[in-house]
């Protein structure tokens, strides 16, 4: 199954004690919705997956995982660039811009509490790490005017579970859930997909994502949610 998800398929008879690890690098075509910005410069922003695409000047997306009889380790690393405009009014050439540059790294620890021929169930604990640069503007015939800019780093503790089941020997379904606080008021995430394994070293997978962050402190608010579908290619070592 693959890393976007879990490992492939393991029972802990199969399992020699040695370390498994995973490489997957993916992308998330993501809308995004909710308010952002900073105090003075607040903007609504409404980007469907189809408009990210229009958007977004920049995205690294990659998870890796290991795994060691019951024992996991994960770290997702999301960076993304993206940009929106909105006029003023109706028939006028005034706009207010807002540009975002976010980046969220979820380093997560967990333990499978659960093993059964058709999949497992894993407790999992850690965080995500938030970094977005908001900068809003207006735009004019005369040229660009600053409104608010700014950035901010918080930390929102996490707990969750994830749920495997094995269609196939090679078919794998999913679902993953957490929610935490910390800096944010609250945030929460829900996954669930599917991987097929087409070789010992290598497998596809694709998921829906959901992720949604509710945050208004020392001046920013980002009161917005991440939502739309994943693929990922698993490399296993």
């Amino acid at each position: 199954m693959a890393a976007l998800f879990t490992p492939g398929r393991t029972t802990l008879a199969q399992d020699d004690g040695s370390w498994r690890l995973s490489l997957t690098p993916y992308a998330w075509l993501a809308g995004t919705k909710g308010r952002i910005g900073f105090a003075g410069g607040i903007a609504d922003v409404d980007l469907t997956p189809g408009d990210v695409l229009d958007h977004v000047d920049l995205s690294v997306m990659l998870l890796l995982e290991a795994r060691r009889s019951r024992l996991i380790g994960r770290l997702d690393i999301n960076y993304v660039s993206l940009s929106d405009s909105k006029a003023v009014e109706d028939g006028t050439d005034d706009n207010v811009v807002l540009e975002l540059d976010q980046a969220i790294v979820q380093p997560e620890i967990g333990y499978t509490v659960v093993v059964a021929p058709w999949g497992g169930i894993d407790v999992l604990a850690g965080g995500r790490y938030w970094h977005p640069k908001a900068n809003v503007s207006a735009k004019d015939p005369t040229g660009d005017v600053p409104i608010s800019s700014g950035s901010r780093s918080w930390f929102d503790a996490t707990g969750g579970l994830r749920v495997r089941y094995d269609a196939t020997q090679r078919l794998h379904l999913w679902t993953k859930g957490d929610v935490g606080a910390g800096g944010s008021k609250l945030t929460w995430q829900a996954i669930a997909g599917l991987g097929y394994d087409f070789a010992d070293c290598c497998a596809v997978a694709t998921a829906y994502k959901h992720l949604d962050d509710q945050y208004d402190r020392d001046a920013l608010v980002k009161d917005s949610y991440l939502s739309g579908f994943a693929l990922g290619l698993e490399i296993r070592f």
